[in-house]
């Protein structure tokens, strides 16, 4: 069989405008709810992680409402309720300060969105053969352009931004949806807009391919930790691997036999071992990007092919399917993350590769059904030219950057130092805010600054590259290091230059959270570079004997050396075991040299324990130590001045 040609058409992708902006809308409410799970009802209210789970799965779970909604008021109708209420509800949490307020907002936009995806799918079968390209590239298109979004806001959600650009942005968003659907044809009478069970559950792909994405192939601080790039690589290639996908899918329209059931099966197993061994694919990772991602377009194509065959009335097996679908990105993310407080038998990558072998089963079953299909198949470009102008984007946005931030002239101690744990750049109240953690930093005057859990395009942490864009703000330059996750873990910050720098891990010691440390020597003007070591140990108060075991590591290290200091959010009191561990080795604190008062750090909200450290060398001195008044985080930074000792 071979495939029309067709060039680029127009009318073609103002089609893909609907679906491909409520996805991207969609994708904002989505992490505004996941990441509101861990920072706002878990960490702010104090909910419990397994309490959690009636709020994830009940939020879900009203995706598989699509189908009576769709009965009740009419395929237009249910389309405008949907998609119309992603894009209000998206309008007015870009307006809202309040993180219980966003959260509600989120819960409603996420079932609203879900609900869209199975009545989309219904509506455009009943209007002929551009059903099903139509919404397998909004959704890619989707993606891309909610990426391209962040990028170009630091690998921030517009709804973490405050001023006029981004409500702006949002509000052209939400004028594109109402104009779409105003121009939406109103489907006739009596057509068939439901697949059979067997047709319809290869949309259940949508879930695997969810995870997949929102864990790796659209990370561009995975890509670039991984392999070893500075930003905005990563970028360039997260949406290179988009572009990749809109060729995947416009072959596998065009060809749609090609996708043999082996291969199907090829790709399942290809796939599974990618993303199981994701941490460690090195420089590879790049190609993983380009090749997952044409494969997985390819196999779009044809669960799309199938799936758009309407021979039944109603929208039950096809809500079943992506609503099911969805439930299943939801369990197995969800589970990903709890395996970080709830000990599993099996390492947590199991899940994202889990979703993976879904995934290529599924495109199996769709490959073997697209062997008896006949009809004549065509390329469109259509597809593939929004994403490759989407594809520049980065490139622009590169071009306009200009340099990486550039170290100072060192000008000799005294220097200011400053341990803080951003809590992921949540608030105490427990909304986003990287721009109040900026603040705090900027207004503190800190040369040299230790930052605990910073995280790079992580899902939970609400998508955000901190660390690139702290750097870029502050005008410092960074140095990162993941630790349970190459995308979550510590940092540094410096205004002197970095002469050498390194890392090591910590001992688990029966505990799930990886740890590890960072250091660096750094060019001060003093007689010798000093070495910084910033590490954050294990959180849960009763677990002494797991931070016992860690900070004799650290120790090790440091071997006595001077000119050296130890930062971090340590987890320990004064009187703990671990802390007199480090004073015994013959570190000194530099609260209890310059600090007035108890020097509580933790919580901001309601200070009631020191548990955030500066400890010095002997032939250092802390001449000033304080600890600053903020809720940007829910820890308090602590800051020191620190000169050498008479």
């Amino acid at each position: 069989m071979n495939p029309k040609a067709r060039s680029f058409n127009f009318s073609s992708t103002l089609e893909y405008l609907l679906p491909a902006m409520v996805f991207t809308l969609g994708m904002h409410l989505l992490r505004v709810f996941i990441s509101g799970l861990a920072w706002y009802l878990r960490d702010t209210v104090g909910i419990s992680t397994i309490s959690l789970i009636p709020y994830a799965f009940g939020t879900f779970l009203l995706g598989f409402l699509a189908a009576a909604l769709r009965r009740l008021a009419g395929s237009r109708n249910a389309l405008w309720i949907t998609a119309g209420g992603v894009a209000i509800l998206r309008l007015v949490e870009q307006l809202s300060a309040n993180p219980a307020l966003d959260f509600g907002l989120s819960i409603v936009g996420v079932g609203l969105f879900l609900n869209f995806l199975s009545i989309f799918i219904g509506h455009i079968r009943m209007q002929g053969d551009r059903a099903a390209p139509r919404w397998v590239y909004g959704l890619v298109l989707g993606l891309a352009f909610d990426i391209a979004l962040r990028g170009v806001f630091g690998a921030r959600d517009l709804n973490t931004v405050s001023g006029v650009v981004p409500l702006v942005v949002v509000i052209v968003i939400v004028v594109l949806i109402f104009w779409s659907l105003w121009r939406e044809p109103k489907p006739e009478a009596g057509i068939a807009s439901d697949a059979t069970w067997k047709h319809a559950l290869p949309l259940m792909t949508i879930g695997p391919y969810m995870v997949l994405q929102l864990l790796f192939f659209q990370s561009q601080g995975w890509v670039e930790e991984v392999a070893g790039l500075n930003a905005p690589l990563g970028f360039v290639i997260v949406m290179l691997g988009n572009l990749a996908a809109s060729v995947g899918i416009a072959w596998g329209f065009a060809r749609p036999r090609s996708m043999h059931p082996i291969l199907a099966f090829g790709i399942a197993i290809y796939l599974a071992l990618v993303v199981f061994y994701a941490d460690q694919a090195g420089g590879m990772i790049v190609f993983t990007i380009l090749i997952g991602q044409l494969l997985m377009g390819w196999g779009w194509a044809v669960v799309a092919s199938v799936a758009k065959r309407a021979d039944r009335p109603g929208l039950w097996r096809t809500t079943v399917f992506v609503a099911g679908g969805m439930v299943l990105f939801l369990a197995l993310a969800f589970a990903y993350y709890l395996a970080m407080d709830i000990a599993m038998p099996f390492p947590r990558q199991v899940f994202p590769a889990a979703a993976a072998t879904l995934l290529g089963l599924l495109l199996l079953n769709a490959s073997i059904q697209t062997r008896s299909q006949t009809e004549v198949a065509s390329w469109d470009l259509s597809g593939i030219s929004v994403a490759g102008v989407l594809a520049i984007v980065p490139l622009a946005y590169w071009a306009l950057l200009g340099s990486a931030p550039t170290p100072e002239q060192p000008s000799g101690l005294p220097i200011k130092v400053m341990s803080y744990n951003i809590h992921s750049g949540f608030s105490f109240s427990g909304r986003q805010d990287l721009e109040a953690i900026a603040h705090v930093i900027e207004d503190s005057g800190a040369d040299i600054v230790a930052l605990q859990e910073v995280s790079r395009v992580r899902l939970m942490d609400g998508s955000a590259d901190m660390s690139t864009w702290l750097s870029q703000r502050l005008d410092m330059p960074i140095l990162f290091r993941g630790t349970e996750e190459p995308i979550w873990g510590n940092a540094i910050l410096s205004r002197y230059p970095v002469l050498e720098s390194g890392w090591g891990e910590l001992p688990l010691a029966g505990t799930l959270i990886k740890r590890g440390y960072l250091w660096a020597r750094i060019d001060v003007g003093g007689p010798q570079p000093l070495l910084v070591i910033a590490t954050h140990l294990h959180h849960l108060p009763p677990d002494s004997l797991a931070r016992q075991a860690q900070v004799p590591i650290i120790l090790r290290f440091w071997d006595g050396q001077g000119y050296s200091l130890l930062l971090g959010d340590l987890n320990a009191q004064p009187d703990w075991t671990e802390m007199k561990l480090i004073a015994d080795a013959g570190l000194l604190d530099s609260w209890s040299d310059a600090g007035v008062g108890p020097g509580f750090t933790f919580s901001s909200g309601d200070p009631f324990q020191r548990i955030d450290w500066i400890w010095h060398s002997e032939d250092l001195v802390a001449v000033e130590a304080q600890v600053l008044q903020t809720q940007a985080s829910d820890h308090l930074p602590v800051v020191a001045i620190l000169d050498i000792a008479p």
